[in-house]
């Protein structure tokens, strides 16, 4: 028993000194492996992909689909550079694979692109389909999903090794394990996260975000998938990724109507370039371009329908989980950190008026008045209602606000 629990302590530190913060979602992330070395690696491992299609004469065969893939790639690399200023240095390169049976593209760490003429062939894919798919691995290399996937892949032996010791059977059982609850929600996620930012790279790129739901019809009606079901699949099921894109599409749509006015790309083709990464190398685009870009967040629905006073709060039984982030909470308040107060207090969704005064607090500093007359509204409402009232559980959760004062002094600050 020493050995596994041992081994668990050692994965447990690993897990602490390589926790990192994703570069686009800010989600926390796993990485054992530095960007820099998987994007060196990757380098060689495009080579060696494309250089038998080349061989083969299947390698940009035709010169009028090549032009079509780079103007788009062109544009959707124009709007990453804007999220991640470092990846201007970044060796971008995208090239057309003659396979009209395989519905792939992909975009390895460092830039490294490729799209299969199966996608556009077989789904006569339109511009603003073709820029949803490169959006989307364009995506897996700006959150780092690769080094976070060969970092899983790591401590993924560690664990095997810990729980099954030489006993192959028990092996067979760790692995099937670890993929169950380790790699593959994980793997999942990071198909989201993609998803999520490809859509407003497109949308940013004057690209139409409805065909981010399109697409995927296409590709469940070409592949004969059926269902929803995704368990044990690191892909979601298109029907998810469909209500997924067609939910974030009213959000991109100011975006796209914007963009689509004086669509951007980055001068001498940018993702067409062959050159290597350098450590500490000047961003490609010229001065003049690169000064005028400044770096952005994505957008985030769940704040922008805070500030239009649409917050929901659904879940009743998340009072451990609220009473933990309690002095957080507490900081985030007292400091007036409004955006992440507000989304801290979304994330838990515990059916509170604590909550709902947080939120209101949050939309009153922000400049939202309307939203925090709401959110007040909600806060006094449970305040009178004693299953609702955070001072009546066994730990008081209030932080020392009486709510329901606080709440009736806004309204009236507000106006009613």
């Amino acid at each position: 028993m020493k050995r596994p629990f041992k081994l668990f302590s050692l994965i447990a530190t690993a897990l602490i000194a390589a926790c990192s913060t994703n570069p686009m979602t800010g989600r926390s992330q796993v990485m054992l492996v530095p960007e820099g070395q998987v994007i060196q690696q990757a380098l060689g491992a495009y080579k060696q992909e494309m250089t038998p299609y080349s061989k083969a004469g299947k390698l940009n065969g035709d010169d009028a689909v090549v032009q079509r893939v780079r103007a788009i790639t062109d544009r959707l690399v124009a709007q990453a550079v804007r999220y991640r200023p470092d990846s201007a240095a970044w060796a971008w390169e995208v090239n057309v694979i003659d396979d009209p049976k395989t519905l792939n593209a992909f975009c390895l760490p460092g830039g490294k692109m490729a799209i299969y003429t199966g996608i556009i062939e077989k789904l006569k894919a339109t511009d603003d389909e073709i820029a949803q798919v490169m959006g989307h691995e364009i995506g897996h290399a700006l959150a780092n999903h690769g080094a976070e996937k060969m970092s899983r892949g790591m401590l993924g032996d560690v664990i095997v090794a810990a729980i099954a010791g030489n006993n192959q059977n028990r092996q067979q059982s760790a692995t099937l394990l670890t993929q169950m609850g380790w790699m593959l929600p994980n793997s999942r996620e990071a198909e989201t996260e993609a998803d999520r930012i490809g859509i407003e790279l497109a949308a940013r790129a004057g690209y139409n975000p409805a065909a981010g739901a399109k697409l995927w019809q296409k590709m469940k009606e070409a592949s004969g998938e059926k269902g929803r079901f995704d368990f044990l699949s690191t892909h979601p099921a298109s029907e998810k990724r469909m209500e997924y894109l067609a939910a974030l599409e009213p959000h991109m749509r100011p975006i796209y109507t914007d963009a689509a006015k004086n669509p951007q790309a980055l001068p001498t083709r940018l993702a067409a370039n062959v050159r290597d990464v350098t450590p500490g190398a000047a961003a490609l685009a010229p001065p003049s371009t690169a000064s005028a870009l400044r770096p952005l967040s994505l957008v985030n629905p769940a704040l922008e329908g805070f500030k239009q006073g649409e917050a929901r709060l659904n879940c009743e039984s998340c009072g451990i989980q609220f009473g933990l982030a309690r002095e957080g909470l507490q900081g985030l308040h007292q400091k007036g950190d409004w955006e992440r107060l507000a989304q801290k207090v979304m994330d838990i969704g515990y059916v509170q008026d604590i909550s709902w005064h947080y939120l209101a607090a949050a939309a009153e500093g922000l400049g939202h008045k309307a939203a925090a007359r709401r959110y007040y509204e909600n806060a006094l409402n449970l305040s009178r209602h004693k299953d609702t009232r955070c001072a009546e559980g066994l730990t008081n959760l209030c932080n020392g606000i009486v709510v329901s004062q606080a709440a009736q002094e806004a309204l009236a600050r507000l106006g009613r």
